[in-house]
Order: C-alpha cells, then structure tokens, then sequence
C-alpha cells in the first residue's frame, strides 16, 4: 500500500470513485461483492501513489482515494439521476450512520439522495434473533434525513419477517425497501410478498457478502488489523434509461 506509517494515523477513510471504470474488475463478472470491495480497494490504493488524492489530515486521519473518480454527475441533470446509498455498520452507533451518510454526500457533491439502505453486520449464528432496538436506533437516523429532505426513501436488508413488520408498526417514517438476500432465503416468504404489496414497499433482493470485508482481507490489504467502523456503497442510474452510471464504496477503519 502507499507509504504511510500507520502507527501514527487513527483513522483511515478510502474512497473508491467509480469502480465501473476500473477494467480488471470489471472484466470479473462473477466474483461476489467482498471480492469486488477488496479489488476496489486494491486499486484505489495503487492509482492513488502518484497523486496528491492522498492527504494525511490534522486530526491524524489518511483519505486514501483514485486521482480520476469518474462520478459522471456532473455530466446529467440531477433530476434526471437516481442516487442510492447502501450503508453496512458493525454497530447501531447513530453517530457512524450519520458520518457515513454526511461523508458521501460530500464526496458525490450533492445534497440530496433518492434512497437509502441499512444493514447491520449478519449475525453469528441462524439461531441468533434480530435485535429491534439496535435496529429502530438506526432508523431514527434514517427519520431525521428524511425530514430535512436528505433522503427520500429509506430501507433495510436482512431482517426477519416479523423484526420488519414491528419496525414498519413502529416507525414515524415508515420503510419504503426491504432488501433479502437470496443466498440465507430462498423463496421470499409469501406473507412478506402480501405485507409489501399491502403497504407499497419494494421488495428487492441482492447478494451481498454475509462479511462485506472479513478481518483477514483488512489484514491483508493494510497490513494492520484495522476496524472497519462502516462501509457504503453508492450507485447512480439514469432515471429514463435504467443505465447505472456509478458505483463505488467509501470506506472508514480505525486503529484497534
């Protein structure tokens, strides 16, 4: 990786840009979306050496990112764009959902977003139940963007049946997207397919990895064994074409 002392940097921010212009990876149609981040990575760290994109902050942070990020905004109207945020947390620490969502928008230059997506990492075992409070502590993050006009739609992957119906009775705001990942269900449950139709929720799938970045891969790729407090992932599609544009990942570890 670039030639940065580690031992005197407490935070770590990557910023992919848009990986639909890198060509190795995008000449890997098949591999999952873990081995897609880690490439992503991989590559951002390499482009960045030559660049000044590099900059160690004074508050000992490192923002890691590609010289040429090719958003492509810039070249559409936004009215025209479709912008979605899916976010991958470790914890339900309101304040890291907040510095994720806040980070990006930065980085994309925009103010607003069509739809978000939370998750919090998969849990250890099928026996473990879905904890509803960490959850709902999430949400009010979510609520509070929706209202100042940050976000128009919010969601959630991979939660139970019953978790999403006691979030939806539950929230100010209610959820517009569950997200279930085909890989742990194989058949949307017919019930949840009733209560979306019910209700004018989408109901989507995906696949992404159960572990987005294991601690092995961070090992591997910093040669430290960084906490990874959030990742997101952004997509952008124009709206009349259904063409995706964009898609990237920002990232933040932090020295254990």
């Amino acid at each position: 990786m670039p030639n940065i002392n580690l031992e005197s940097i407490h935070n770590v921010i990557v910023d992919t840009g848009n990986i639909l212009y890198i060509n190795d990876i995008m000449k890997k149609p098949n591999q999952n979306t873990s081995e897609e981040l880690v490439d992503a990575i991989n590559f951002t760290m390499k482009e960045c050496l030559g660049y000044t994109s590099m900059n160690s902050q004074s508050d000992k942070s490192v923002v890691i990112s590609r010289h040429n990020s090719n958003l492509k905004i810039s070249e559409y109207e936004l009215a025209d764009l479709k912008i979605g945020f899916k976010i991958f947390l470790n914890t339900d620490n309101q304040t890291l959902l907040s510095e994720a969502i806040g980070k990006a928008l930065t980085l994309l230059k925009v103010d607003a977003i069509n739809d978000a997506i939370v998750t919090l990492k998969q849990k250890s075992s099928e026996d473990e139940k879905d904890d509803l409070q960490k959850i709902k502590s999430m949400w009010k993050v979510l609520e509070d963007l929706v209202e100042v006009g940050k976000i128009k739609q919010i969601g959630v992957a991979d939660v139970e049946e019953r978790t999403f119906k006691a979030l939806h009775e539950w929230a100010k705001v209610k959820p517009s997207i569950i997200q279930v990942n085909l890989a742990t269900c194989c058949i949307v449950p017919p019930t949840l397919q009733a209560f979306c139709k019910e209700n004018d929720i989408k109901l989507l799938t995906h696949s992404d990895a159960a572990d987005m970045l294991p601690a092995e891969s961070i090992q591997n790729l910093f040669g430290k064994p960084l906490l990874l407090q959030w990742a997101l992932r952004f997509s952008i599609h124009v709206k009349c074409r259904g063409v995706l544009t964009t898609k990237g990942y920002l990232l933040n570890f932090i020295k254990q």
